[in-house]
């Protein structure tokens, strides 16, 4: 027994080395400008786009066309998988093409190769005008979540009853009711990917146990560990109030303590050089929006999902206030920088170049005329870093750190800076307090003589 084994690990083994060597997702993936964390869920969600192929007798990116992509996709829909992750798959499969293509040319004598991917589509797109909220006072007055009610959103997953689980979260705000919900629906295509499991009646604790591993294991914080397991003991309450399950499996699970951790600001040289570098070569309108978003993030210190839920009645160019939609759906008014009216007054004329009936009264718009969502956001910064040639790279939070950072530098007193970042709890402002303290300590140790 125990060599068949040792020969069933040893042929997995040559398996896993030969589809590597065929598709090179190892080198794609460390490609990727991302957390160790998010670049082991891409090369997962490779992994099963490359076992779906494998499965249809296709051994090699150069023998994929269009169609057979457009089958995958069609596979993820028909099995169920949520909207959100039909979208990631397709946008990772999308890149991981061009690069593939890029790297990978076709040899002498052959014809050019061109990507497959280019006109992937999906069945139901997550910015459809049910799915995606139309403003931050829509998201208030339907208290269900941050995107709408869909039909075909909620038909996804079926047995797990999502919607109904998400209109019991009365008590949480908006994002955090759709945090809950993502979390459920990643478990549950976890399970489909690798287990026969496709109910939650039939969940054992060792599934979860094996799930939470695994998310270590792609380095996974505790802070998140820590809210996937919270969203679990809540769904699980709720399936066993209603009568779904008889014994909740999330019973005795432990939870990871978070760790305790200071944000990692810009300086203000370089968050300056971030928030006014310029693609020379992008149309005017992608310019406009690009600069003001960024302006946002630094000047006002906004949340990328803030920026998401601004609308054309937001901003008060002629006073220099924005009115903000935060945690909760607490209201505040925060100030603009002369830069931000600025930015924002020239995105106002270019508006119109982009914006169509999907945009709604969202501020900001793609290129296809949606309200812009957080990863079109992420790809703004992206963007602006690498053209300043920012090594590490950054992200839309760490602006909204400078920008607290830097008041609390040049003199700002806490309960300001937290009235301006909307917190409720003066303690999560404090920490900006311990990073200037660290800051001045650094400061001391390098340059006094008697450190």
């Amino acid at each position: 027994m125990g060599a068949q084994t040792s020969s069933a690990r040893a042929k997995s083994a040559t398996r896993l080395r030969e589809r590597d060597e065929a598709y090179a997702f190892a080198r794609f993936v460390r490609s990727l400008s991302v957390v160790d964390a998010t670049r082991a869920t891409r090369a997962a969600e490779l992994t099963h786009f490359c076992e779906y192929m494998s499965e249809q007798s296709i051994a090699s990116p150069q023998d994929i066309s269009s169609a057979d992509l457009q089958r995958y996709i069609k596979h993820l829909e028909t099995r169920r998988y949520s909207v959100e992750t039909v979208e990631q798959r397709r946008a990772i499969i999308r890149s991981f093409f061009i690069w593939h293509v890029k790297n990978f040319p076709a040899g002498k004598g052959e014809d050019r190769r061109f990507s497959p991917a280019t006109r992937l589509v999906v069945a139901h797109a997550e910015h459809c005008s049910e799915c995606f909220s139309t403003g931050s006072q829509a998201v208030r007055q339907r208290g269900t979540s941050a995107k709408g009610e869909c039909a075909e959103r909620d038909a996804r997953l079926p047995r797990w009853l999502l919607r109904s689980f998400e209109k019991t979260l009365t008590s949480s705000a908006a994002n955090t009711r759709g945090a809950y919900r993502r979390d459920i629906e990643l478990f549950a295509e976890w399970l489909l990917d690798q287990t026969p499991v496709t109910k939650p009646q039939n969940v054992e604790r060792e599934h979860i146990r094996e799930y939470l591993a695994l998310m270590h294991d792609r380095g996974a914080t505790s802070r998140t560990i820590a809210r996937r397991i919270a969203s679990l003991h809540r769904y699980y309450a709720w399936c066993l109030r209603d009568g779904l399950i008889k014994q909740d499996p999330t019973k005795g699970l432990h939870t990871p303590a978070p760790k305790g951790r200071l944000p990692r600001p810009l300086d203000e040289v370089t968050a300056i050089a971030v928030i006014t570098s310029q693609d020379t070569q992008a149309p005017p309108w992608r310019i406009a929006r690009d600069s003001a978003i960024l302006e946002l993030l630094y000047g006002s210190g906004l949340r990328v999902s803030e920026i998401c839920a601004l609308t054309v009645t937001s901003a008060d160019l002629g006073h220099a206030s924005l009115r903000v939609i935060g945690k909760g759906s607490k209201e505040r008014i925060v100030p603009l920088s002369v830069p931000a009216v600025h930015a924002l007054k020239a995105w106002n004329i270019e508006r119109q170049e982009v914006a169509s009936p999907a945009t709604g009264r969202v501020l900001f718009a793609t290129s296809r005329g949606n309200p812009i969502g957080r990863r079109e956001v992420a790809r703004v910064l992206d963007a602006a870093a690498e053209r300043i040639g920012l090594p590490a790279g950054t992200h839309p939070h760490a602006l909204r750190h400078s920008f607290a950072t830097h008041l609390m530098d040049n003199g700002a007193d806490t309960r300001s800076i937290q009235e301006l970042l909307g917190h409720t709890d003066a303690s999560t402002t404090q920490r900006y307090m311990h990073v200037s303290k660290e800051r001045l300590r650094t400061a001391y140790g390098q340059t006094h003589p008697r450190a």
